[in-house]
């Protein structure tokens, strides 16, 4: 017993001093802050680094303020020039709700984000913030519960990735409550429609809006001499996310960002990319869904019977095969959403035959 003890202790101290992200050079001067956060009901966004001759240009902020601000010495470590740009690729607070922090310690720091997003991050994300802060202690305790009893969130027992993925989920939901007392909504100080572009000194980064997509206000930002792109949440690992989605226009946004022929992908969740494939895959799946969600809408289903229907069966096995939480998190996070996505495209077209190129 003595011994299994002065394991545990061991292991828990172990995994205390592992870093909360990795630092993975990506370029010269370009960095991807990569967070090891396991995707679950809370999660922390990555952060794209940016160095250039005088200034720094940062690509989303985190859900907390101590993640931020670990984010933050992540660049310290780095350049001891300041952060001139905060971009937000899109309007949720994971890749938000940091931006006080760049604000308190970068006074004339300039936030920048594509229209859309700043209306939604003052609208919708406002909303969402309040209603996220009344049920997140309730929701946190639930899920304690449940931990304590060796339950996941379906009430059975839990698996190692489950419990891993609800225990860091309660961990960000009470920094998040922390936070709430001391929050200062940041928004964008800089908007633009379809394009700008951010001079680093010698360095040149390209901010693109292709469409609506995982939001209506998806930023690409794309630095054309290290053919690197930060994409958001148009890309995700293990599951993309797509609460707010424009199933459509996602696949028509990943085919400009195709095109744009960058090399490097640093998605808002997971690993960097390299190559294409990743992205070709996820357009595939949108793809595939899109047009099994519209053959059954053309035969008058509804949407409970659709939704039995298109299950992705092949893309679930490659991406969750057994696990039980990639495959509750594969159904929560994308495919209800967006089959609910892409029937509402299909009813708003109003035509007999809606298909899409």
């Amino acid at each position: 017993m003595r011994a299994r003890f002065l394991a545990t202790i061991v292991l828990a101290i172990a995994h205390a001093a592992q870093p909360p992200h990795d630092v993975v050079r990506v370029a010269d001067g370009v960095y991807a802050i990569i967070r090891h956060d396991p995707e679950s009901f809370g999660n922390n966004a990555n952060s794209l680094v940016v160095i250039g001759d005088s200034g720094v240009l940062v690509v989303d902020a985190q859900f907390t303020r101590v993640a931020t601000l670990q984010t933050l010495e992540a660049i310290r470590h780095l350049t001891n020039k300041p952060v001139r740009y905060v971009v937000n690729t899109h309007w949720h607070d994971d890749h938000a709700a940091g931006n006080q922090v760049y604000r308190d310690s970068f006074p004339n720091v300039e936030f920048v984000a594509q229209t859309n997003t700043r209306v939604d991050l003052a609208t919708i994300g406002a909303e969402n913030r309040k209603g996220t802060w009344n049920g997140a202690a309730p929701f946190a305790a639930r899920l304690r519960r449940l931990l304590d009893q060796g339950l996941g969130a379906d009430s059975t027992p839990t698996t190692p990735r489950e419990r891993a993925a609800l225990e860091n989920a309660v961990t960000i939901i009470d920094q998040y409550i922390a936070d709430a007392a001391g929050f200062r909504e940041t928004l964008p100080t800089r908007t633009f429609d379809r394009s700008m572009t951010i001079q680093l000194g010698r360095r040149v980064v390209e901010l693109r809006w292709f469409g609506e997509a995982s939001t209506r206000g998806d930023a690409v930002v794309y630095l054309p001499a290290e053919r690197v792109a930060a994409v958001g949440d148009l890309l995700g690992d293990p599951v993309p996310f797509a609460f707010n989605a424009h199933v459509a226009g996602w696949i028509s946004v990943l085919d400009s960002i195709r095109a744009l022929g960058a090399t490097s992908l640093m998605p808002g969740h997971g690993p960097v990319f390299r190559g294409g494939t990743h992205l070709d895959s996820t357009r595939a799946m949108l793809a595939r869904l899109r047009d099994e969600t519209f053959a059954a809408a053309r035969e008058s289903q509804t949407l409970d019977q659709i939704r039995r229907r298109v299950t992705l069966r092949d893309y679930r096995d490659a991406i969750a095969g057994s696990d039980k939480w990639l495959n509750a998190a594969f159904t929560s996070f994308f495919l209800a959403p967006a089959v609910s996505a892409a029937y509402e495209e299909f009813k708003k077209a109003g035509v007999s035959d809606a298909r899409q190129p």
